[in-house]
Parts: C-alpha cells; sequence; structure tokens
C-alpha cells in the first residue's frame, strides 16, 4: 500500500552492539502509539523473565529425552510470540539451532547483568519525552531468545530484541529512544525519499533530544563533511520512492555510508524545530505532520538547493513543493482482470484518485475481463489497483509488485494495463 510506508525495513543501526543488531528493527516503522500502552513513563518495563526461561530449557537438554524449549514457548511472553512466526518458527526449530550453536549461545548467558541500570536510564529518558510530547505511550521492551537470525523487532505488544545477538549492552538506550519514537509517529504523504527520510532522520532528532545519544554518527561525519555535494543530489531525488544511496541499500557508487537519509532527516528536522518559537508544538508536528513537503518549506534547510534546482528546472520556487500541477488531464484506465468476477478499484495521490482510498472508486465493467474509467486528474499522478481493500492489490504486468503506477505526462490514448493476480503487501 502506498501509504503504509512504514512497512519499510531498517537496516543499519550503527551501534557497538553489533553489526548484525543493526540490522534489528525491520518493521519499527509500521509500530504506532498503541492503545494498550502505558502514558506513565515510569510503568514502561524491561521484561526478562524469558531468558531465564530459555536457559532453564538450555539446561535441561542433556539430561531431557524431550525438547526443552517447548516450555519456552508455550509459556513465553509477548516478545516470545512476537518472535516466532518468521524468527524462532517452533520450538523444534529453535532446539536445532541451539544443538547447533551452544557454544554462540552461552557467549550471551551474562549478558544482561547490567541491565537494571539501562532500564533506569531509559525510563529517564521516556520521561524527558513525556517533557516534550504529553501524549507519548511506552512500549514494554522484551529480551528474548530466538535463532541468530534477528537481532530484533517490534509488535503491537512492543519492542522485542533478540538477546543472543548482543555482545554487551553499549547502545542500547539510544537504540531504544530511536525506536520510541516509531511509536509515537502518525506521519501522512506519500511514499517518496523525503517523506522516509524525515520518518528516520526526526526519529533520531527526537531521540537524541531525549537521550542525549546520537546512534548514527558514522552517517552523521559523513554527512556534515560533504553536506553541500548530498544536499543538492537529495534535491533531484526527494520526490522519488528510490532510497537508494539514502536508505537501507548502497549502489557502493562512492565511499559513502548506508543511511545518510537519517542524516539529512535529522538535518530538517532539527532546522524546523529551531525555528520555531514554540518547541513543544513543533515536536508535535515533526511527529504528525501532514505534508512532507511542507515541513520541508518550514525548515527552510534545503533553500538554496532548491532554488538552484527550480531554476535549472525552469520552474518556480513554489511549484517545487507541490507534489502534483494545479492543471487537471482527462485519462483513460483500461485494466484487463486474471477472473471475469473481479471488481477493480484504482486509488492514488490525489482526491481525484481517491487520495489512497482503496474501496471509493470502482472502475466500470467494459467486458468480461476488462474495467475501465476516465478521470481528470493532476500530473504527475500515482495509484495502484485493489478489490476494494489492501488485503487485495494487484500485481501489474511490466510493474514492480508493491509500487504505485506512474504518470508524468498527458498521455495521447487510454492508458491499458494487466493484472496478473492479486495479492496482500
Amino acid at each position: 500500500m502506498a501509504v503504509q510506508i512504514q512497512n519499510i525495513d531498517s537496516l543499519s543501526m550503527k551501534l557497538k552492539i553489533n553489526s548484525i543488531l543493526a540490522a534489528v528493527f525491520l518493521s519499527f516503522g509500521t509500530a504506532k502509539a498503541q492503545s494498550g500502552f502505558s502514558t506513565d513513563p515510569l510503568n514502561a518495563v524491561f521484561e526478562t523473565k524469558d531468558t531465564d526461561s530459555f536457559w532453564k530449557a538450555f539446561d535441561k537438554m542433556e539430561a531431557s529425552a524431550e525438547n526443552p524449549f517447548t516450555e519456552y514457548m508455550k509459556n513465553g511472553s509477548p516478545g516470545v510470540k512476537g518472535f516466532t512466526e518468521f524468527r524462532i518458527i517452533n520450538a523444534d526449530s529453535l532446539y536445532s539451532k541451539v544443538k547447533k550453536r551452544k557454544a554462540d549461545y552461552l557467549l550471551s548467558r551474562n549478558v544482561l547483568a547490567g541491565i537494571g541500570q539501562k532500564e533506569k536510564r531509559t525510563k529517564a529518558i521516556y520521561s524527558a519525552l513525556k517533557y516534550w510530547y504529553p501524549d507519548a505511550k511506552y512500549p514494554p521492551v522484551y529480551f528474548v531468545y530466538g535463532r541468530f537470525n534477528s537481532g530484533g523487532t517490534v509488535s503491537g505488544d512492543g519492542i522485542i530484541l533478540g538477546t543472543e545477538m548482543l555482545k554487551n549492552l553499549d547502545g542500547v538506550t539510544g537504540l531504544i529512544a530511536h525506536e520510541l519514537i516509531h511509536f509515537q509517529q502518525n506521519e501522512k504523504g506519500n511514499n517518496t525519499l523525503l517523506k522516509q527520510s524525515l520518518h528516520e532522520g526526526s526519529a533520531d532528532f527526537i531521540g537524541e533530544l531525549v537521550s542525549g545519544e546520537n546512534i548514527n554518527t558514522k552517517a552523521f561525519t559523513y554527512g556534515e563533511a560533504h553536506s553541500d555535494k548530498l544536499c543538492r543530489e537529495f534535491v533531484t531525488k526527494l520526490k522519488g520512492e528510490d532510497y537508494t544511496d539514502w536508505l537501507y541499500e548502497n549502489s557502493k557508487k562512492d565511499d559513502r555510508p548506508n543511511d545518510l537519509g537519517y542524516w539529512i532527516g535529522y538535518k530538517i528536522s532539527e532546522a524546523y524545530f529551531n525555528k520555531q518559537t514554540d518547541k513543544h508544538k513543533a515536536v508535535y508536528t515533526i511527529l504528525n505532520f501532514q505534508d512532507p513537503f511542507q515541513l520541508l518549506r518550514e525548515s527552510g534547510f534545503l533553500d538554496p538547493y532548491i532554488k538552484e534546482y527550480a531554476e535549472n528546472k525552469k520552474i518556480t520556487f513554489d511549484d517545487f513543493f507541490k507534489e502534483y500541477s494545479d492543471e487537471v488531464h482527462e485519462v483513460t484506465f483500461v485494466v484487463s482482470t486474471p477472473d471475469k468476477n473481479d471488481e477493480v478499484y484504482i486509488t492514488g495521490n490525489q482526491s481525484e484518485l481517491g487520495s489512497w482510498n482503496p474501496s471509493s472508486i470502482k472502475m466500470n465493467k467494459k467486458s468480461a475481463k476488462e474495467r475501465s474509467i476516465t478521470l481528470k486528474v493532476h500530473l504527475p499522478a500515482q495509484f495502484k489497483f485493489t478489490q476494494g481493500n489492501w488485503e487485495k492489490e494487484a500485481d501489474v504486468k511490466g510493474s514492480t509488485k508493491g509500487q504505485n503506477i506512474k504518470i508524468e505526462s498527458q498521455p495521447s490514448k487510454p492508458l491499458r494495463y494487466e493484472i496478473t493476480s492479486w495479492f496482500h503487501n
């Protein structure tokens, strides 16, 4: 789904914990402030009972004829449950892995010895967020044991860490601060490089505001040293959905580190914050922005580069911040469907396309397996086809699965698409 940008994976938190935990929080962006979480920062907890249960099972391995990890799985906390489907899989999978890597598991047996101090530090960070953002909610942090395939993730129940991955506890509180901010975010806007950079960079900025810790020092050091070049490049890419060389993926075209989008998102958020008189309101806006381009404009951070770019493209400075032009164009969409009974809906990045509501614009039946509709839309347009909900999104021949279809200029004839199947993104 185009607006579900939060599904994007975070692949490199540069911490001392280790290089694998850096790739830990793959789905943290999906987590919003849950209604069941405490609003009192002092009630937030570190849940470590699963690690005690794991080591009880571990110590029974040699003597037990049964799988000792069955009880660990059966009686596990919500953290274990959240780690099960894609990571632990089941008790047998865990048992097999532990037997193969017994020595590696033993290295983490005492890693939580100093967890009490980290919990106190985390509660102080949570309390600082309460000052800046009174509506904040505070997820528990679960320490569990998995199969060395994930340093952690989140679920609707909280933050989950794979304890077997930890070499020490250095950097844990800064990382938790960053991910705590993701639980509060409620942003709007299309799935652009700008939005995702703000999503990650603002979590760095506010996370540092409440913790005093910067968790992406390598990207920040490089960003500051190459600011002019990077800002100029970012302006040319920020409206697109290609994150390469900015977030999560690096083409190795130069010596840049991963995740420079964190740095530039931080800088935009910082510039916006510094320009506002009411700092508490600024934090609220950063967490809940409705239009990433408006936040960018009000920050002023990239103004010199945007002016240069607009002049070269022969557009106005104001037009740069528009997602699409004011002018409307009549466009006819025709799709072929896999089945004659398929109902097809179109939705996209503007009110004329349903504003990403998957059931607002139903296409007309043209023939047994063809659907069509003519709409007046703004360009450039982005859209998808669904069966009326995001559980059944169209896989369109010639388009990348899950990505938005785009129209950059007015077509001279009807646009035709072939839906090969339906999937849940």
